[in-house]
């Protein structure tokens, strides 16, 4: 048996990165720092060992299979623990009905501004994608009536589906076993109340999992890339293509906060947008500053109370349930242009059909992915997954993640408040007396971020 020592040698030194990797964080040193090292790392081995990373791939290979093992329990407790959580029927027909329309609606126009804006811009075009053991030939899209894709997105075997990966069907076992508990809940609350209790403690557990998959993504970036690098990818090709990727989705971000709810806050809220963002401006401030969902809740539900003038029912269960539903950001834009990315960079064709798939599959994605470390990852793991999409795109988008979760986090907490201010208006749980004579001043407003920012943990959102 001839041994390639040249992949024995690379497959040392990036054991010893690995070393490297763990001490610094050990020593606390910045997600974002590590990942950025480990790609420039990953470059420079794939350079110097091109065509000889045969013993690096597989280690790679190993997380992408571990991510997409821990989508599919994570997709079913999510959305378990998030209904059931709406406490009774009343509520669900309520505030929560619309409260869940709403914030799904703002994460449908995301997805579908970041197509229109994906395909206009070409994201991944010329970027020449070559991915390890990945044919794009194995991706072009079969031709299936439209009757077969409506009657797939139902379930008929929860193990099979979730053994096949079908991730619409798992979502909507999901939200049937949901709310079956709601209402059984309502008959005899003590008699399910051990299933709501066993529902979160699985969720705890899965939590964990995802915390220790996402810490390990330091390691596969550094794999990937150097395999990727060492396979012949055109490097200036996919630093442009990943650069163009990076504008667009700030683009997006900044036409669906300003551009889009203005409308819905006009139209739908019937409040001043202008009088309207600049008292929400603190929460996107934060949430921009420290890439926290969660964390920033306290100064948005703050701010849609006493600024925006809803009433605290509204406020305190459309904003939190933000975090968990919808999520225009981490699970409407960036997600979609990911697919979009790899779509034009491997040179996949895809139809109208496979697009209103894609943005259908992203829709209900949004339902059961969000609330969670790792958002991002999760969501486009998901969508990734659900249209037969090589997972090995979220390691390449890794460099420039961090950075777009800026945006991403500010989309989702701006999404989540004009939804709370709609439902409030519908709900006749609107004060227009506060919102329109309460102006935050200048200092109180400089004073709120600066406390938030010091209270709130960095990187609780979407980060990767």
């Amino acid at each position: 048996m001839n041994i390639d020592w040249l992949s024995v040698a690379a497959f040392v030194i990036v054991l010893i990165f690995f070393i490297i990797i763990y001490k610094l964080q050990k020593k606390e040193v910045s997600f974002t720092g590590i990942i950025l090292g480990a790609l420039a790392a990953g470059v420079v081995i794939g350079i110097i060992f091109s065509g000889h990373t045969s013993w690096v791939m597989p280690i790679g290979k190993i997380y992408v299979s571990t991510l997409n093992a821990i989508v599919s329990p994570l997709i079913i407790v999510s959305i378990l623990s998030s209904i059931t959580s709406l406490g009774s029927m009343k509520q669900l027909k309520g505030i929560g009905l619309r409260s869940i329309l709403w914030l799904l609606m703002t994460t449908l126009l995301a997805i579908l501004l970041s197509m229109g804006l994906g395909l206009t811009f070409g994201v991944g075009r010329n970027s020449y994608l070559s991915l390890e053991g990945i044919d794009a030939q194995n991706f072009q899209s079969k031709v299936v009536p439209f009757t077969q894709v409506l009657i797939g997105f139902f379930p008929r075997n929860v193990i099979s589906d979730i053994a096949e990966e079908n991730t619409i069907p798992m979502i909507l076992f999901a939200v049937l076993i949901a709310v079956s508990y709601i209402m059984a809940a309502n008959e005899n609350h003590e008699k399910v109340e051990i299933f709501k209790k066993f529902i979160e403690a699985v969720k705890e557990i899965i939590f964990k999992a995802v915390d220790f998959i996402i810490s390990l993504t330091p390691y596969a970036v550094l794999t990937l890339i150097a395999t990727a690098t060492g396979n012949g990818i055109s490097r200036a090709g996919i630093i442009w293509s990943l650069l163009v990727l990076l504008i667009v989705s700030f683009i997006a971000f900044a036409f669906d906060m300003w551009v889009i709810n203005a409308v819905l806050v006009k139209v739908f809220a019937k409040l001043s947008p202008f009088r309207f963002f600049r008292k929400i401006l603190p929460a996107q401030i934060v949430g921009f500053s420290t890439q926290s969902s969660a964390g920033t809740l306290p100064i948005s539900t703050e701010i849609l109370v006493d600024k925006i003038g809803i009433a605290p029912k509204v406020a305190n269960f459309t904003a939190p349930l933000g975090t968990t539903i919808g999520m225009p950001g981490c699970a409407g834009i960036w997600p979609v242009l990911i697919a979009i990315y790899g779509i034009n960079g491997l040179g996949i064709h895809y139809g109208i059909k496979d697009y209103i798939l894609l943005a259908v599959v992203s829709l209900f994605v949004s339902l059961g992915t969000a609330g969670v470390p790792g958002t991002a990852t999760i969501t486009t793991a998901s969508v990734l997954t659900a249209m037969g999409l090589p997972l090995e795109l979220i390691v390449l988008s890794i460099p420039i993640s961090a950075i777009a979760d800026t945006g991403r986090t500010a989309t989702n907490i701006t999404g989540a408040m004009v939804a709370a201010a709609i439902v409030g208006r519908k709900e006749n749980s609107l004060n227009d007396k506060i919102f329109n004579d309460i102006e935050i001043n200048d200092s109180v407003e400089t004073e709120v971020i600066q406390d938030s920012l010091e209270e709130v943990p960095v990187g609780a959102g979407c980060r990767l």
